[in-house]
Order: structure tokens, then C-alpha cells, then sequence
């Protein structure tokens, strides 16, 4: 993120905004080594539950599901599922 950024709240000031067993992460890496950070984040978070990973692009989250480095099942839903 960018110094800066601007937090919106869309929730205000509801108590359950997420659910307590849900993690949100966020690692900064440039962008080369983008696929090894997620791969080593993966690894060591994924564990046996799910993961949902938002790319900017259709060929990043492609990338992400032909890469040999991740080692979950993954799936890549963007607007070409037919």
C-alpha cells in the first residue's frame, strides 16, 4: 500500500464485520518475486483449510494456477469460466 493510503470503511461499526476464524494477510514484494512469496505463504498459512488470493489480472491469478511452485489445488475464477 501506499503511504498514503485512505481506510474506508464500508462495514462502520458493525461487531462482526468478518468472521473470527478468517485471517487476512497482506505481504509486500516486488513484483518478481511475487509467485515465490505466494508460494512460501501458502505453504506455511494454507494449511488444510481455504485460501481466496484476489490478482489485479486474469494472467496473474493463470500464473498462479499453472505454476509448479504451488503445491495446493487451486482454481483461478475470473470472467472466462464458462
Amino acid at each position: 500500500m501506499k503511504h498514503d493510503f485512505v481506510m474506508v470503511d464500508l462495514a462502520k461499526n458493525l461487531e462482526n464485520k468478518t468472521a473470527r476464524n478468517i485471517k487476512h494477510l497482506a505481504v509486500e514484494c516486488h513484483a518478481n518475486d511475487r509467485l515465490d512469496a505466494m508460494a512460501k505463504l501458502l505453504e506455511c498459512y494454507g494449511g488444510a483449510g481455504r485460501i481466496i488470493v484476489f490478482t489485479s489480472t486474469k494472467a496473474d491469478a493463470n500464473s498462479l494456477l499453472l505454476s509448479d511452485k504451488i503445491k495446493h489445488d487451486i482454481e483461478a475464477m475470473h470472467g472466462d469460466i464458462a
